[in-house]
């Protein structure tokens, strides 16, 4: 049968597709109708070296797949029989160290690897000296690996099986042969290496032989040797989880280091390549090499990093560096050298530029070729930056580049100043001191206008960036009018590579200038923008529709007088592509800029042209034989949200025929990755894929993978849907039960736990519509199904292993759903069994803390990886909100059935011996049951509030602002008025300490305190004025000099609408003698004029009290305002009278 097979590999190895298929089906029939004699066949093939390499090696592949999947039913290992699984074993060591071929005894190391890999399961605590499914396994491995006479492929192959099994078994006997072909002694490594997942507990066992073996072969004259067992090493100590254990194998931190300065001199670049990736830092291999990293490691990979004749390798080496970091940061703090070290290398990557300037700029950005090591450089001083600030560890490498920066900024070198200009982009999210960002702005501003184009390309980027990071200083007043001439000049660039920058940078930077500030700029830029706009340049139109969408938003309904000019263009662009595959980009955004053209006119304006634009989009996307990742189809969504916000009611006649187009989206689903699945994605350009693993009920993990393109379609479409609900409400009635059918396969959606989130909340949002639009058994039908669903979820909150981040979402979907319900929609029974289960989870999650903590006790940087106990507080307070929600809309079933089972909770936890995160679960609880339950809770008050008020002056900012909400919650009932005066005192000195600190982005929590202690403030006033009138004045006049709210929009809207109706009252210590302080409360007043910090009603509001006052009036009032507020109010009036 041998002959016959192998004739049939050939065939499947030829070019002649149909011979191919045929060959192909003959084996795939021979391997399940005969699986015994198929396996032997292909054993025997691959031990006559006869054969050609190309038809052993065709059989070893086929082999490996015969022993996967040994688990499955109907499996060929299944199909073999014990005493095949034998001989299979024994054939297999014989081959590998019989096969003198390179190439082919790799792949049989390989398919030894594979199945030790699924055959060896030792318990985490177990430390077997051998394993005993395979006992003959690593005494021949570590055999062939330690003779020196064996080829150095064999050894280096066996090094390499053992590594990748090192998570299962044990392998000895090639290893150690000195007289082994150093080939075949690698060959053995590499086996070993490949199974150390599965057999590190035998390594260990057999410390002494392990270490003999490690040490031997990292001083081996074969490079191939030396490289299998320096991965082998690398992969051991990082599968080692008990300290002592790794710190046994320090005595050969020496060899390994020589080993690497051996392999990168003499090695190939794919030896090299491969010990780098095998170094990647992790919590382990940081702690091991922790006191040799300065000295010996560090060093040599710096040399590898900056000299190595391989771009590549220098780039795995930098990745090596950082990684270290990002595993452990606080570690790498401490290590001396280290960030400077690390930072030098970016600093040569950065500088590494192409010379061809014409080159450069005939290249388009999107398209350009990539300069490999420049974006190395820049990325990792990124990671470096986000790594050490999380540790709190930033300032350090700040103080190491400025220096760097001083240099490079003033160097008339222009790679020097474009490496300087991207390490501002790069470090921008991460300063803090408006001083630096002063000085930041002002050297990429100087750039803006340099003679090299590179420079200028390299400003507009970091422009962009800091518009991100720091949008309230790059947009103020007084720096707004110096950027945007910058920006009508970069329309004019010579260099088309700097415009495109400049257009890309204004996307981010328009976005955040305020209205007043932008508007004098806008018809030099359109004057210019029209021009590019019919160049019929795809490109550039592309850019230009991005450019004018972003000033119609911004500028709004003064942006209409363009609507009569643009509209016919865009409408030209979109007919003349709509059926162009290639232009799909310039379609979607010319949707997105009529879509925002539309909000600018408003609903009467556009009604004309809406049914021409939605045929056009609903055309767009059924448009056939579209890519996947189409990028229509994002635009028509947000083009469609946002024309539903403009339109209202009167975008109803559309929702029938695009909802069925984007519900379709809502069956995009990650699929199982197997054979097929990597077939169609092979063949599918869909960019990036996510993966994740999930465990069946069968107990399987199965690995899902989905393109990002798929994941963004759906959670565009969900968004969209979202809209749809929210802004139609009760209109949206006849569409409820198709919307809900179509969401419930999102709920089972593990991918992305932010998509899953929105589907909650758009099923929330339902809920609502149902309620409004009088339908009480849709609302119940809708609840109920939720619940079914995702309630048991919470059951499951036990033990190790969960999902946490599933877990919160599941719980926020419970609180969103119940909170838009309505009160009547739950028996008491159902509320006791959720409240129970949320307590029940939340106990749970404690005790996983405190393991967690335990574990980390010993290991004085635990700090470095505090995710999961970042996410076990989050999943705790998720589950608090449920219970909030319960309290809401069901006050009295609260109060008589599950009141008694939180109150002692809350009571222990709000205690100041309690942690932080119990201590602040426990002020939620309070301001839940203060906000929902109101009077009925005040004679539980002792047991909770002297201690909530005490926190409003806590040192953790995590503490006192739920405390100040919680007072502003109390004030509202008259059983307050025993604590008003103190706590009216203590509040105003949160405000006036917090608005006197400087402005820094991290003292943006304490501006938040702030915010809330002002809404605690006007509750007091307002429900307590008896019991303040002694200081009444002065905390009137407080309030208002702390005003506007800086961080928190809700007590912003709060706060702002109070100062509204106090204004309106004419109230004396508002307006002051004489209306005195008129000035300064109309400055608020202006400043948060349809803005976030305002609710619709108040900015209404403050325009009838704008007319109101009178011109004159008016006029008086502008002499103490600003310039920005004074053109600010001439809008307000013009679109209050026009409202009028």
């Amino acid at each position: 049968m041998a002959d016959e097979l192998a004739q049939t590999l050939q065939q499947i190895l030829g070019t002649d597709n149909e011979v191919r298929k045929v060959a192909e089906k003959r084996y795939s029939d021979a391997r399940a109708q005969n699986p015994g004699p198929t396996v032997a066949a292909l054993f025997q093939v691959l031990s006559e070296p006869q054969r050609p390499d190309g038809v052993r090696e065709q059989a070893a592949v086929l082999l490996r797949q015969c022993m996967g999947k040994l688990r499955e039913e109907g499996s060929t290992w299944s199909k073999l029989g014990e005493q095949a699984h034998g001989e299979c074993k024994a054939k297999l060591l014989q081959l590998i160290e019989g096969e003198t071929v390179p190439k082919v005894r790799r792949l049989v190391a390989a398919v030894v690897q594979g199945l030790g890999n699924q055959l060896i399961d030792i318990e985490q605590n177990a430390r077997p000296t051998n394993i005993d499914i395979w006992p003959e396994m690593m005494p021949t491995l570590m055999r062939i690996i330690m003779d020196g006479s064996k080829d150095a492929g064999l050894r280096a192959d066996a090094l390499w099986t053992v590594k990748e099994m090192l998570n299962d078994a044990d392998s000895n006997a090639i290893i150690m042969d000195g007289s082994k072909d150093a080939g075949l002694r690698a060959d053995a490594l590499w086996t070993v290496k490949e199974m150390m997942t599965c057999m590190w507990q035998v390594m260990v066992a057999n410390g002494q032989q392990t270490m003999m073996v490690l040490k031997t072969c990292l001083g081996d004259a074969a490079v191939g040797v030396r490289c299998s067992a320096a991965g082998l090493f690398c992969e051991m100590i990082d599968n080692l989880e008990d300290k002592a254990e790794r710190d046994a194998f320090t005595p050969l931190i020496q060899d390994f280091c020589l080993a690497l300065e051996a392999i990168a001199s003499t090695g190939s670049q794919e030896q090299i390549n491969s010990v780098l990736q095998a170094m990647e830092g992790t919590n382990n291999s940081v702690e091991f090499f922790k006191d040799r990293l300065a000295s010996d490691l560090m060093p040599r990979l710096s040399t590898i990093a900056t000299s190595h004749a391989q771009a590549d390798t220098r780039r795995l080496a930098l990745e090596v560096l950082i990684s270290f970091a990002e595993a452990k940061p606080k570690t790498m703090a401490k290590v001396p050298g280290y960030v400077e070290l690390i930072l030098d290398v970016c600093v040569r990557f950065l500088m590494e530029l192409d010379d061809d300037l014409d080159n450069w700029g005939d290249q388009d950005d999107d398209e350009a070729e990539d300069e490999e090591q420049y974006t190395a450089g820049k990325e990792v001083v990124d990671r470096l930056c986000r790594c050490m600030n999380k540790a709190e560890q930033f300032p350090k490498v700040l103080d190491k580049l400025k220096p760097v920066l001083a240099t490079f900024l003033q160097s008339q070198d222009w790679k020097q100043a474009v490496a300087g200009i991207t390490i501002i982009s790069q470090i921008a999210e991460y300063v803090d001191e408006e001083v630096m960002v002063v000085q930041m702005v002002n050297g990429v501003q100087a750039f803006l206008k340099a003679a090299h184009p590179r420079i200028r390309h390299a400003a507009w980027m970091a422009l962009a960036q800091l518009s991100e990071d720091h949008d309230e200083y790059v947009t103020s007043e007084t720096v707004a009018p110096q950027l945007l001439p910058l920006f009508l000049a970069g329309l004019d660039d010579p260099h088309s590579r700097v415009v495109t920058r400049c257009m890309e940078a204004f996307q981010l930077y328009g976005q955040e200038v305020e209205r007043e500030i932008l508007e004098p700029f806008v018809q030099p830029m359109m004057e210019k923008l029209g021009v590019k706009l019919q160049s019929g340049k795809t490109a550039v139109q592309q850019q230009t529709i991005t450019y004018i969408a972003v000033l119609a938003g911004q500028v709004e309904d003064s942006f209409a007088v363009y609507y009569a000019a643009l509209m016919p263009i865009l409408k030209q662009i979109i007919q003349a592509v709509l059926q162009k595959p290639e232009e799909r980009t310039l379609l979607g955004k010319a949707f997105e800029c009529v879509s925002l053209l539309a909000k600018a006119i408003g609903t009467a304006g556009f009604r004309a042209d809406a049914e021409i634009i939605m045929q056009a989009m609903v055309q767009a996307v059924q448009t056939p034989n579209q890519a996947s990742n189409d990028p229509v189809k994002e635009y028509m969504m947000q083009a469609s949200s946002r024309i539903c916000w403009t339109m209202k009611a009167d975008f109803l006649p559309f929702v029938p025929h695009i909802l069925p187009g984007i519900l379709e989206k809502f069956q995009l689903a990650p699929k199982e990755l197997n054979e097929q699945t990597r077939k169609n994605l092979d063949g599918d350009d869909n960019g990036e894929l996510s993966m994740t693993l999930v465990q069946g009920t069968d107990g399987e993990v199965k690995v899902l993978v989905m393109s990002t393109s798929e994941m963004e379609d759906l959670q565009n479409a969900i968004e969209c849907v979202h809209t749809f609900v929210e802004e139609l409400g009760k209109l949206y009635v006849p569409f409820v039960a198709q919307t809900a059918q179509a969401l419930l396969p999102v709920f089972d959606f593990s991918m992305a736990e932010h998509i899953r989130d929105l589907a909650f909340e758009t099923w929330g949002e339902l809920c609502k519509v149902a309620r409004e639009g009088s339908q009480p058994d849709v609302l119940s039908q809708l609840v109920q199904e939720f619940l079914k669903r995702v309630v048991p979820k919470l059951e499951e909150a036990t033990g190790n292993g969960i999902d946490l981040e599933a877990l919160k979402t599941q719980a926020d979907g419970i609180s969103a759903c119940l909170k838009a319900a309505g009160p009547g929609i739950l028996t008491a029974q159902q509320l006791q069994h959720i409240g129970e289960l949320c307590l029940n989870a939340m106990d749970v999650s404690t005790k996983r803390e405190e393991v967690e903590a335990q574990k980390k006790k010993d290991d004085d940087e635990g700090a470095d990886d505090d995710d999961d106990e970042t996410d076990e507080a989050a999943f705790q307070i998720a589950c608090c909100e449920v219970i909030g929600a319960l309290m809401r809309h069901h006050q009295d079933i609260f109060v008589a059935t599950f009141l008694p089972r939180c109150m002692p909770i809350v009571q222990q936890l709000v205690q100041p011996s309690m942690p932080e995160s119990k201590r602040k679960i426990a002020i939620f609880f309070a301001c839940d049951m203060l906000q929902h339950l109101e009077t009925r809770i005040t004679a539980q008050w002792p047991q909770f509030l002297p201690q909530v008020i005490a926190d409003i002056v806590n040192p953790s900012t995590d503490i006192r602002q739920p405390a100040c909400y919680a007072v502003a919650l109390a004030a509202k009932n008259p059983a307050f008025a025993q604590f008003a005066m103190e706590t009216s005192q203590t509040l105003m000195k949160v405000v006036t300490d917090a608005r006197a600190r400087a402005k820094k982005k991290s003292e943006r929590p304490a501006q938040a305190v702030a915010d809330n202690a002002l809404s605690a403030i006007a509750e007091i006033l307002l429900h307590h004025q008896p019991t303040v009138a002694a200081i009444e004045a002065q905390l009137w006049s407080v309030w208002l000099q702390a005003l506007p709210c800086q961080e928190d929009e809700e007590e912003g809207k709060k706060n702002h609408g109070v100062l509204l109706k106090m204004v309106q009252a004419e109230k004396r210590e508002i307006v002051g003698e004489g209306g005195a302080n008129l000035p300064q409360a109309f400055s608020v007043l202006i400043d948060v004029y349809k803005s976030d910090m305002a609710e619709e009603e108040t900015s209404k509001g403050i325009g009838q009290l704008v007319v109101k006052v009178g011109e004159s009036a008016l006029e008086q009032l502008a002499q103490q305002l600003k310039e920005k507020q004074k053109k600010k109010l001439l809008r307000i009036h013009r679109e209050a009278q026009q409202a009028s």
